[in-house]
């Protein structure tokens, strides 16, 4: 979905183009799989301080994608097609041993989003493969403003 010669406009405009087209009945296995190729960047966002993390449209625009921007990115856009349906949303900064990588991830219901790249994968195994530092409770609008 994004390239890494993309500015911050076309960043936005791939995500909203996705965001307008994606056919629902690919559920939300299909959103993983349209982020799987993207390029994890070093970490940028800390993940200990929710109250400082950007929102998802300046996370697209400055390009803040790391495990944990685009953990968030994923998340807001599974919340847009009401995959995730609650109020609070769980997220756990993880140090992960398959892929090497640290940073959140989404919990919901005993799955794990984003362990994985382009995966939905159950949340015992993500536990049995990695270091968790800390779990976060947010509201969804936490994601847009």
């Amino acid at each position: 979905m994004f390239e890494k010669t993309m500015n911050g406009e076309s960043r936005l405009a791939a995500w909203r183009n996705f965001r307008t087209n994606y056919d629902i009945s690919q559920g939300p296995e299909g959103i993983l799989e349209a982020f799987a190729d993207v390029k994890v960047t070093p970490r940028y966002i800390d993940y200990w301080t929710p109250k400082d993390w950007p929102n998802v449209f300046e996370i697209v625009s400055d390009g803040y994608l790391c495990q944990s921007g685009l953990t968030l990115v994923i998340t807001a856009t599974l919340h847009h097609f009401n995959f995730i349906n609650s109020t609070e949303i769980r997220l756990e900064a993880i140090s992960n041993f398959e892929t090497g990588t640290d940073g959140l991830i989404l919990i919901q219901e005993n799955l794990c989003y984003n362990f994985t790249p382009g995966q939905i994968i159950p949340l015992a195994h993500a536990h049995e493969n990695c270091t968790r530092f800390v779990s976060h409770i947010i509201t969804a609008d936490k994601l847009f403003t």
